[in-house]
């Protein structure tokens, strides 16, 4: 019996990019049927692992060899359909940027559909792919306006529409909630079984049954490959370094309030985002908010950290006062809170360095400022040593692995040391060494104001203690 030939074939691939090797002499074979599952700590190279495999690097026949059709989904659309690039950050939440496809507003115009985006046809099967993915009620929305989880939905069903013989996954699981992360999984499993051979990135504690086969990287390197049930994975070193503390003074919390909410509705058009929403935020309090994919909790973030204009229109208040009445701007806002978002990671510029990136928290914008302070400089080394990160600090961001990029927003959260922290899935493609770490410095933040957002409650830091949850409104 002859023996098979192989799918992909990689053959002692090395992949630099601005000095920096990402992959190194990989070697890899990648068989018809086969389900693999691809792990390692942040920063080892599984990212570039799965663009090796897509093509996207330049690589002569005798490195690479791809004999099937092949998606790549990765946490970043970026493509002649859709680019982040050409947008803003803001301009998901504006109030006048219609879901209507005649909408005659000049900034809709520019802006794909869900529906323009999949490229869907009328037919039965595209249909019912859509509609098992939950995508049906929102396909005439503007791509821009989806949650994280339904764009990373919309990412998956894109891929599948176009039947490939091989599909690339990303941390397909990230960002989802527990609903559709199971119904996920089974979909998976059911698609490998009438022919689809899938490789994914995921965590080692997650992997899911259908999986045959494991690969393990790190710094670059294939450390092992083969059937799954004879890997055996090697508990990770527990890190055990001290939080540092920061050296940038703490303004002071001159507030009894951080949020109050009251009977607060967000819509667009019909489509109803938030409906009568009344909550209450008090100085030194720790909340994790919790919700469904598309239950508005990135929305009402941006509520409260001044970016959606809705806020105007709604009983708001922030810091004590009320949002429109008293004369405090957006900046005003902003100043008092450190951020991150997966919406936010989309839209940084890539060639900005680490520490520009890191420093751009000082701004509360996507530039760095021009002069930073030696208590600046100082908590940034400490921040970047704490994580393991000193050595990435002149690299460009776009060469970053998804975690490390994740990371290094996190440190431009807390760079300022502001009195309020609004961290939005803060620990998306992080491994559980870092995740731990960051923990740690969380809770060492023992005087401010915490609004924690994650669809698992194992990511959340022991020192947060009250638990909000908003529930999906019928569209």
């Amino acid at each position: 019996m002859s023996e098979q030939i192989p799918l992909i074939t990689l053959n002692k691939l090395t992949v630099q990019r601005s000095g920096r090797t990402l992959v190194q002499e990989l070697t890899f074979q990648l068989h018809s049927g086969e389900c693999w599952a691809v792990i390692g700590p942040t920063g080892s190279g599984k990212t570039a692992f799965l663009q090796a495999l897509s093509g996207q690097f330049h690589a002569g026949p005798a490195t690479l060899s791809r004999r099937v059709s092949t998606e790549f989904v990765s946490f970043k659309e970026e493509s002649s359909k859709f680019s982040y690039s050409g947008y803003f950050y803001q301009q998901r939440y504006q109030a006048t940027m219609s879901d209507s496809p005649e909408s005659d507003d000049p900034a809709y115009q520019s802006i794909p559909t869900l529906r323009s985006f999949l490229q869907l046809t009328d037919s039965p099967e595209s249909l019912a792919l859509v509609d098992r993915l939950g995508l049906t009620p929102i396909l005439d929305r503007a791509f821009i306006k989806l949650s994280n989880g339904q764009t990373r939905k919309a990412r998956i069903g894109k891929a599948l529409l176009k039947h490939p013989s091989v599909l690339l996954l990303d941390n397909p699981f990230v960002g989802l909630d527990a609903g559709f992360r199971a119904e996920l999984t089974q979909w998976l499993d059911e698609l490998t079984t009438h022919g689809l051979t899938l490789v994914l990135v995921t965590e080692p504690d997650d992997i899911p049954s259908f999986i045959t086969h494991t690969a393990e990287l790190k710094n670059g390197q294939m450390q092992w490959a083969g059937p799954k049930e004879n890997y055996r994975p090697v508990a990770p070193d527990l890190p055990d370094a001290t939080p540092p503390v920061l050296h940038t003074k703490a303004p002071v919390a001159d507030f009894q309030e951080a949020f109050r909410l009251n009977n607060v509705t967000v819509r667009y058009g019909d489509t109803i985002i938030l409906n009568g929403l009344n909550w209450a935020v008090r100085t030194g309090e720790r909340w994790a908010l919790f919700g469904q994919n598309g239950a508005g909790k990135s929305v009402l973030l941006s509520l409260l950290y001044g970016d959606h204009p809705q806020a105007y229109a709604n009983d708001v208040s922030v810091f004590g006062h009320r949002r429109g009445k008293s004369g405090e701007s957006i900046w005003d806002v902003k100043r008092r809170i450190g951020f991150v978002s997966p919406e936010l990671h989309l839209y940084f510029p890539q060639g900005l360095s680490v520490r520009q990136v890191a420093l751009t928290g000082l701004t509360d914008t996507l530039t760095p400022p021009n002069k930073v302070s030696t208590e600046t400089e100082t908590d940034l080394s400490n921040l970047l040593t704490y994580f393991g990160l000193s050595h990435l600090i002149n690299c460009p961001f776009g060469t970053l692995s998804a975690g490390e990029q994740r990371l290094i927003l996190l440190i431009r959260a807390f760079l300022k040391n502001a009195p309020v922290l609004l961290l939005d899935e803060p620990f998306q493609a992080i491994d559980s060494s870092h995740i731990l770490l960051a923990r740690k410095l969380i809770d060492s933040f023992v005087d401010k104001t915490i609004l924690f957002v994650t669809h698992n409650k194992h990511e959340l830091p022991d020192s947060i203690d009250q638990l909000y949850t908003i529930k999906v409104e019928s569209r």
